[in-house]
């Protein structure tokens, strides 16, 4: 690893670090180190913008420049935070058990697999080759985003997909670690981005997981869902939905902690991790009414005026990236060509609840229940929602419940209206947010929680009896 990349990883974690920090989103040091991660490797996807709407070519030397100042503007947010930084890092927040180490060594294993394919073989998905790589390719090439993709070689053509115009986050990224690797060495093909946002978001989810439940129903629920065939091999395969299912399910679960404890500087946090999500995949976007029904929701009996100003507010923020990138950037600032088609709504010609439900149908017979793609983990799930639901019939988790079983309604909506999305692949990739959430949820029900008290309670039972027998003696 080169000394750019390396400051390159540095810089972005740094960004996201001062940020976290001050907005004291989590509670425990695993969780802060991943979301920071995160949250830098977002907010430095919008570097390139600068440089070019600054008129500074896109070189290496600038993109360097650039990620500095940003970092070293997140440092100055560290200051009066040493208290809780000390709090989060303490020996019983950041201490790792024994019953953890074999799920660490099997997760090692398949992140070595994934992070070897990633950095040994160029980018081989289609809509890769000819979307971001491509954009990012040639933005480096000639040190402009306005390349001569979009000025020349789209308006030359009859017939293009869309790829060139996917959300920016994944191309950004990509030029920043080509310009790092400047074309050489062992992360060549600029996707080193991908194996960090895994073990970013890995640390993260576990680390929420487990600060909810004993680490070794979290340790069970995390290598559940790395063994779902689908998932773990866009973990190499550059697109734009591993990351998507990253910041949107980060999003959700810091959403969910401010229902449940209503600070204000979470609410931030997870609206910035929404907002990401949307930076990533745009139809994003009709996702996130879910969160702002259950934010209004949350606080509509005592203050109605701040519930729909809070609701507000995380759609709009999550709109912008939207609206810049579809309409600032694309049909502003790029001479966008006259035959560009970047989807249109369809017309439903027979009984519109005839074609939706035939939609619902093959979504779960190709993809919801598709073992080849999740092995057991869509099985597992609902046996465990089930047997919570018997059990315990309360309301612990119900809000991700709520974003799940509206991400699918609207996935099938997606489907029926909107020309381009399919079940094959936009509901097949898609499912990752869903797959992703449907593991959030038992962190969060009274069935786990129950096992974990019983885990603890038979994990002291040995230490007081040694305890009553040194009194003895």
């Amino acid at each position: 690893m080169n000394l750019s990349i390396a400051f390159v990883i540095l810089t972005q974690f740094l960004m996201g670090f001062g940020l976290m920090t001050r907005l004291r989103t989590v509670s425990n040091g695993f969780s802060l180190l991943g979301l920071s991660m995160l949250a830098g490797m977002g907010i430095s996807s919008v570097l390139p913008f600068v440089l070019e709407f600054a008129h500074v070519p896109i070189t290496r030397l600038p993109m360097l420049i650039g990620l500095g100042i940003l970092a070293i503007g997140s440092l100055v947010l560290l200051r009066g935070q040493l208290a809780y930084l000390r709090e989060m890092f303490a020996q019983s927040r950041a201490s790792i058990r024994w019953c953890e180490l074999p799920f660490l060594a099997f997760w090692a294993y398949l992140l070595f697999i994934s992070a070897w394919k990633c950095a040994w073989f160029p980018n081989l998905p289609f809509d890769t080759i000819v979307g971001p790589d491509l954009v990012a390719t040639f933005a480096v090439h000639e040190k402009t985003l306005v390349s001569s993709v979009f000025t020349e070689h789209l308006p030359s053509v009859s017939v293009f997909s869309n790829q060139p115009f996917y959300a920016p986050f994944t191309g950004m990224q990509q030029i920043i670690y080509l310009l790092a690797a400047q074309g050489t060495g062992l992360f060549a093909f600029g996707k080193l981005w991908l194996t960090l946002l895994v073990i970013a978001f890995g640390l993260f989810f576990y680390a929420e997981l487990r600060e909810r439940v004993h680490p070794l129903l979290a340790g069970l629920l995390i290598s559940v869902l790395a063994c779902s065939p689908e998932l773990f091999a866009y973990t190499f395969l550059v697109q734009t939905d591993w990351a998507n299912a990253a910041f949107f399910a980060s999003g959700v679960l810091l959403l969910q902690r401010y229902l449940d404890t209503g600070h204000r500087n979470v609410f931030v946090a997870g609206t910035l991790l929404l907002a990401l999500a949307c930076w990533t995949r745009t139809e994003t976007i009709f996702f996130i009414p879910i969160g702002s029904l259950l934010v209004f929701a949350k606080s509509v009996r005592s203050s109605p005026v701040e519930a729909f100003g809070r609701a507000a507010a995380l759609f709009f923020a999550c709109l912008l990236p939207v609206v810049f990138w579809n309409y600032g950037f694309l049909r502003g600032y790029v001479p966008l060509p006259p035959k560009a088609h970047l989807g249109a709504i369809h017309n439903v010609t027979g009984s519109y609840f005839g074609e939706l439900g035939a939609i619902f149908t093959q979504m779960n017979e190709q993809v919801v229940f598709e073992i080849d793609y999740w092995n057991y983990a869509v099985y597992v799930f609902f046996a465990l929602t089930v047997l919570n639901v018997i059990l315990f019939r309360d309301k612990q988790g119900l809000s991700i419940l709520g974003w799940l079983l509206g991400t699918y309604v609207l996935f099938g909506l997606l489907i029926l209206h909107v020309e381009g999305a399919n079940i094959p692949y936009t509901f097949r990739r898609g499912f990752f947010k869903l797959l992703l959430l449907m593991y959030a949820y038992p962190g969060s029900s009274s069935l786990f929680r129950w096992v974990s008290d019983w885990l603890y309670r038979w994990e002291e039972k040995p230490l007081l009896s040694n305890v009553q027998a040194d009194k003895l003696s």
